[in-house]
């Protein structure tokens, strides 16, 4: 590549051969055209650099755009006018001398507009210059990266993942580089790849994400659950908040969901602890009567009435219990309580509804429990208070039950029938069992 100080003979034929171009001879075409264009000729100092732009030709929309007489700009240097076209000399150059095709985008403050500037080489030492208002669309953009910086900075905070979510087959990839390269946030949260293979959640998390997936797939716009999952290789599984965030591709039509994971397990375990100490007696670690009554009546509630399910109430009450307080003392009594509800746990199904009344008083409610098995069940909790349920301490308990064919009846049936059966019950003695049957409204 020649630089300037090599090229003074072309520079001097350049001049002298172009006095018709600089008439604008065969340039009236322009005229009529709406983009403002110029005809700029790049004069060079004896050493061969720029040091001055001459405008020979402009339409138009050129004096418009700059709100300029032609007779004040035309032939007249640029480096003392209001026109600030002198910061691209160099760039002007390397059009004007090297055939460069550039675009420059700058805000010109007389304008107060955003202009771009495509050059081309006309000839050989000019530069022709096609002006396009481009101020709405570099305003949109600015406005774009305010709005990005604010999502980063909003997702900062906010989100410790973000990936893809292929709403078929649930699989999780990250964001395409397309999107991942806008601002360094979304590369700082992309999935290590190394937990893809080791696995980014917990087992037993795929029908949260999937029913997440279907609420969107079905017109949802979002969705929030929470899933056990690690941010870290080898990192242990916490608690973390899935947000699901469905979009259509335009192109496709197709729906495409990406996932936000955010660190939730100080949270759900504050949220766990306050919820068992609302629900679950202090002493025994079962559900207080309150919790018992609310999950049984919410039972009742849901059973079907052309498939109506049979189901009781037990109530256990300690025989003798007040002896136990007064003998051993109350620490004694409360081991006793505890080790009694770690008998029903034993005894009875993960899916039945375990409670302390109050007191020495506990209740259970069951469901799809055959009649049969009633008396079975409290001969089974019987022969575990064999041995003493603390050290030298021996108890008994007696038992009332509510039963019901249909199990449609209200909570506070069951309640008085079962607390009819136990009065029955210890009528009879220690240690015995009392059952009556629920029969359409009453025991």
């Amino acid at each position: 590549m020649n630089s300037p100080s090599q090229q003074p003979d072309r520079r001097a034929q350049s001049a002298s051969s172009n006095k018709g171009f600089e008439k604008g001879q065969h340039l009236d075409f322009l005229q009529g055209l709406p983009q403002a264009i110029a005809v700029v000729r790049v004069d060079l100092d004896i050493m061969g650099k720029p040091y001055d732009l001459v405008p020979v030709y402009g339409n138009d929309a050129l004096f418009c755009l700059f709100d300029t007489p032609k007779e004040k700009f035309i032939g007249t240097s640029l480096n003392n006018s209001s026109i600030n076209f002198t910061q691209w000399l160099g760039t002007f150059w390397e059009t004007a001398y090297q055939g460069r095709v550039q675009k420059i985008t700058d805000f010109w403050p007389v304008q107060g507009r955003h202009l771009m500037v495509t050059c081309h080489q006309p000839q050989y030492g000019y530069c022709t210059c096609l002006f396009q208002d481009v101020s709405e669309r570099v305003l949109l953009e600015n406005e774009l990266d305010r709005n990005r910086q604010k999502l980063e900075a909003l997702l900062h905070s906010a989100v410790d993942m973000v990936f893809q979510i292929d709403p078929v087959t649930l699989a999780v990839t990250n964001l395409e580089e397309s999107l991942a390269s806008h601002g360094d946030l979304f590369k700082a949260r992309r999935v290590p790849e190394g937990l893809f293979q080791q696995g980014l959640f917990a087992p037993g998390q795929d029908e949260k994400i999937k029913e997440a997936v279907n609420l969107i797939r079905f017109g949802v716009g979002d969705c929030t659950c929470e899933v056990r999952a690690r941010v870290e290789l080898n990192g242990p599984y916490t608690w973390h908040s899935l947000t699901a965030i469905g979009y259509v591709e335009p192109h496709s039509g197709e729906i495409c969901i990406i996932g936000f994971l955010k660190d939730a397990h100080d949270r759900v375990k504050e949220r766990d602890d306050l919820l068992f100490r609302a629900e679950k007696d202090s002493l025994c670690g079962i559900y207080n009567r309150a919790a018992g009554e609310s999950l049984i009546t919410l039972k009742l509630g849901n059973v079907d009435e052309a498939d109506p399910t049979r189901a009781a109430m037990f109530i256990f009450d300690l025989d003798d219990f007040k002896n136990i307080n007064d003998s051993a003392g109350h620490s004694t009594g409360d081991t006793v309580l505890t080790a009694f509800a770690g008998v029903l746990r034993e005894v009875f199904r993960k899916e039945d509804v375990i409670f302390r009344l109050g007191g020495d008083e506990f209740a259970v409610f069951a469901q799809n429990l055959p009649v049969e098995r009633v008396i079975k069940i409290y001969e089974r909790v019987a022969a575990k208070l064999q041995k003493p349920l603390v050290q030298g301490v021996f108890v008994k308990v007696c038992a009332g039950v509510a039963f019901s064919q249909t199990g449609r009846h209200s909570y506070d049936d069951f309640y008085k029938t079962a607390d009819k059966a136990l009065y029955n019950a210890k009528e009879g003695g220690k240690g015995q069992i009392g059952v009556l049957c629920l029969c359409g409204s009453g025991a």
